[in-house]
């Protein structure tokens, strides 16, 4: 059982966090839209990425499984971690779908089953009480994907994804915050306008994404601090054929109005 790690993002009381996720779903207003097959969604704490998160989550409709590409934040264990496990957070247990785990294990070479790389990542995890309030019953198969592979894996990995949950109602979840910009992450390009520079960072980045341009998004994310570029390049692939949309964009200066440390989140989501 992979146990809760992620406190401080998001409430570790069952009562507060199902009344803080319900309020920001509420808030959202989005309708339900069941042609989704695929998403990307920012990983920060909910105070400052939350109302992004629920933006896509509230457009869900019913899944049986449910992929969630994370970053490998800590740089531990496999560059492409399969969890073998059940998941655990205070709203209560996400069973793994090991059917569809093996299959892509066995259907892309540099997957493999390891849980070191998610006993302390924060990446998957605070994505799933969303899930569990939205979805209810669902399986989970978490993926780590590093970010120092080459494009050819990443699509490799994809192909094994969408060949894993073919013919099942199936959702791939990409986990990434965009832009990160200050001195607390040693990147400052500019001295005046932040946070609108980090606007047009990021809108050239989810231009990138939603063209399906996965070398413009590697390069583009490398180059402007884009935590979740592997896991983006893992679902385009996964979900060629699709059509994304942006839902919702917003920085964590709309909240903390601070210019030493601004993150941009974006919510993207691919209809069929």
């Amino acid at each position: 059982m992979r146990e809760a790690v992620a406190e401080g993002f998001y409430p570790f009381s069952k009562d507060e966090l199902d009344k803080f996720v319900g309020k920001l779903l509420s808030d959202a207003k989005v309708k339900t839209s069941s042609g989704i097959v695929g998403a990307v969604v920012p990983h920060a704490g909910y105070v400052y990425s939350g109302s992004v998160a629920a933006h896509v989550f509230g457009a869900l409709a019913k899944f049986d499984v449910v992929v969630v590409l994370g970053t490998n934040h800590t740089g531990v264990g496999e560059r492409v971690a399969v969890s073998p496990e059940d998941w655990e957070t205070v709203l209560g247990v996400v069973e793994c779908d090991s059917e569809v785990g093996n299959a892509i294990v066995k259907g892309c070479e540099v997957a493999h089953f390891d849980e070191l790389a998610h006993m302390y990542e924060h990446s998957i995890e605070v994505q799933l009480p969303f899930l569990q309030k939205v979805l209810g019953d669902f399986k989970l198969v978490a993926i780590s994907v590093s970010s120092d592979l080459n494009s050819g894996n990443y699509e490799a990995l994809g192909e094994a994804v969408r060949d894993a949950v073919k013919g099942k109602r199936a959702l791939v979840i990409a986990s990434s915050d965009f832009t990160h910009f200050g001195a607390m992450y040693g990147f400052a390009p500019v001295d005046k306008d932040e946070a609108q520079w980090v606007q047009k960072t990021d809108k050239e980045i989810i231009d990138a994404v939603l063209d399906f341009r996965v070398d413009d998004v590697i390069e583009l994310s490398r180059a402007s601090t884009v935590c979740g570029y592997a896991p983006m390049a893992v679902l385009l692939s996964a979900v060629r054929g699709a059509k994304g949309r942006l839902v919702k964009y917003g920085t964590s200066y709309d909240v903390s109005k601070s210019k030493d440390a601004i993150v941009g989140y974006a919510g993207i989501v691919f209809e069929k």
